[in-house]
């Protein structure tokens, strides 16, 4: 028979895998007033029985509660890890906690049955403490970002036995709120959307209202989790797409050509960036305007020509050509009237191509100068990873693979960074399952050092396959793409049409505040000291390779950060 539960508080950088056998409780944490902090609770049957005896599982009840503060509670699902070559060259396998499946934090606890005694009202994810696995539930103290008042506060964690009612574990987490906040900030966080993927994993019509339920869905929980910006649509992006191929049309510009002039239809991009806004995204970020890998050619845009709907411009076409430059001149300054109207005029980023090549320059540069007068003033940016590019000056904003972020360094003053995830180099940040979760947070504190002012990553709902072919669930087979479990999404595809977040986002979320407390601390006591204090806790100048060696070296980092903003 069940003899007793085993319980513990986790980090949230120690993953509960189904082996993990905690042995001391992560008892506190420092956090400043409006930042969302994270911890988690381990728990295990033990028991004892006879050599025929079957062993059960015990269903809990798992609650947290404090006074003044909403706390948000996940159970913690694990994916199935096929085999996959991992940084470091092993090959890994198995059952990996990452997707958080949402719960009621206090639910109602009601008598059942004889065969269920006491049971959750309303609760869909459910807890069994099992013999001979653990389990998990993670807990995001203030995951809304609430401004709360400095002081300590403590977080009450129950185990509640379903078959007695009774509590059988009683665990205290203290958080203890520095009297300063996290920085409103310029700085672009964003990850590309991919809305085709949406609509065909859900099997829903682009853009109706069911369609909307469930991008709102999506973009709420990329917000709650750091995310500013967001890649919009006005045409379908030209981004992982085979050439002489396209993806689903998922273009919200209405396009008409009449008497040799267009006119534009800006309806349902309006009810796109206004939902956008109400789920709290800054910044809209403007599809490429050519095609990828060197803006050889125009994108593939729909419209009525004459009356006739078709296809107005594709890759058949050249980047720099008179038809498509008229399109773009027509175009541009009726968008960013429509930007004006929403009043995001000062919050836009513009691409001209993703990840042109050095050899590529010449074509670049053309399809540059099509719209350079148009877009004057206005924020420009590319991922691309040659120093050469910039200094050419055809692009305002290296957006800058994080590999070669040091011929950047001192020598641009307004870069951000991004990485695929798809990097062999093990020395580097990444947040594939197959990543420590150090490696993922340690982000932050290179973006700060760095002074960038942005972070791109091409895959926040990318459930494709290789150039958009085929689809995939990632609760089921992460490995779906490419055999690189985690690269190209974040989120995960909820079972009730909502956006479920990974473990992984949440360490992205940590990252992104380590970064503002950085900044933070910068205005207090400037860029330079900081730097030095850095250097003497991280044992080096900080770099893109410079890496901690374990959750302890992560978390003691951010607590050093902590007590220097609270001096």
């Amino acid at each position: 028979m069940i003899h007793t539960i085993q319980s513990w508080l986790t980090s949230p950088m120690e993953r509960i895998f189904a082996n993990s056998m905690p042995h001391a409780d992560y008892a506190a944490v420092s956090a400043l007033r409006n930042e969302p902090v994270s911890f988690c609770l381990a728990f295990r049957a033990m028991y004892q029985k006879s050599p025929t005896e079957r062993i059960p599982d015990l269903p809990i009840s798992v609650v947290a509660e404090c006074e003044g503060v909403k706390i948000a509670s996940y159970a913690i699902g694990n994916v199935p890890l096929d085999a996959t070559l991992c940084e470091d060259g092993k090959v890994a396998a198995g059952a990996v906690p990452d997707v958080l499946l949402p719960r009621i934090t206090v639910p109602e606890i009601r008598v059942g049955d004889q065969r269920l005694p006491f049971y959750e009202v309303g609760q869909k994810y459910l807890l069994n403490a099992s013999a001979v696995s653990t389990g998990g539930v993670w807990f995001t103290f203030n995951e809304a970002g609430q401004m709360l008042e400095a002081g300590d506060h403590s977080v009450s964690v129950r185990v509640i036995s379903l078959t007695t009612g009774e509590t059988i574990r009683e665990h205290s987490f203290h958080v203890h709120v520095i009297n300063a906040a996290l920085p409103k900030d310029d700085f672009i966080y964003t990850n590309w959307f991919h809305y085709d993927c949406l609509a065909d994993y859900y099997g829903v019509d682009l853009y109706s209202d069911a369609y909307f339920d469930i991008l709102e869905s999506y973009i709420k929980n990329a917000v709650k989790h750091g995310q500013n910006t967001l890649l919009t649509p006005a045409f379908t992006p030209a981004l992982d797409t085979a050439v002489g191929m396209e993806r689903k049309n998922v273009q919200l510009v209405g396009v008409k050509l009449a008497n040799g002039k267009y006119t534009f239809d800006f309806s349902l991009l309006d009810r796109f960036v206004r939902l956008a806004l109400q789920c709290g995204i800054t910044h809209i970020e403007h599809c490429h305007l050519f095609s990828q890998w060197g803006a050889a050619s125009a994108i593939n845009i729909y419209g009525e020509h004459d009356g006739v709907y078709g296809r107005l411009f594709s890759c058949a076409d050249a980047a720099d050509g008179e038809a498509y430059a008229d399109f773009l001149q027509a175009y541009l300054p009726a968008f960013l009237d429509f930007a004006r109207r929403l009043g995001i005029e000062d919050r836009l980023l513009f691409h001209v191509s993703d990840e042109p090549k050095d050899f590529q320059l010449p074509q670049y540069a053309r399809a540059y100068g099509v719209v350079r007068e148009l877009l004057s003033g206005y924020r420009f940016g590319d991922a691309l990873s040659h120093f050469e590019l910039y200094q050419s000056g055809v692009v305002q904003t290296p957006i800058v693979a994080t590999a070669f972020a040091e011929d950047f360094r001192d020598r641009c003053d307004d870069f951000m960074l991004y990485y695929t995830g798809g990097t062999p180099d093990e020395r580097l940040s990444n947040r594939m399952l197959t990543s420590a979760p150090w490696k993922t947070r340690i982000l932050g504190t290179q973006l700060f050092a760095y002074r960038a002012t942005g972070f791109l990553h091409w895959g926040y709902n990318y459930y494709y396959g290789r150039m958009s072919y085929g689809i995939f669930d990632p609760k089921v087979d992460p490995c779906g793409y490419r055999n690189m479990p985690g690269v190209s999404y974040i989120a995960y595809p909820g079972f009730d049409r909502r956006a479920y977040p990974s473990i992984r986002e949440k360490q992205m979320q940590d990252a992104i505040s380590d970064f503002l407390a950085l900044r933070l601390l910068a205005e207090k006591m400037g860029f330079a000291e900081v730097e030095r204090r850095l250097t003497l806790w991280l044992g080096e100048k900080p770099t893109v390779y410079t890496l901690p060696q374990s959750s302890e070296e992560m978390l003691a980092l951010r607590e050093r950060i902590n007590a220097a903003l609270a001096e």
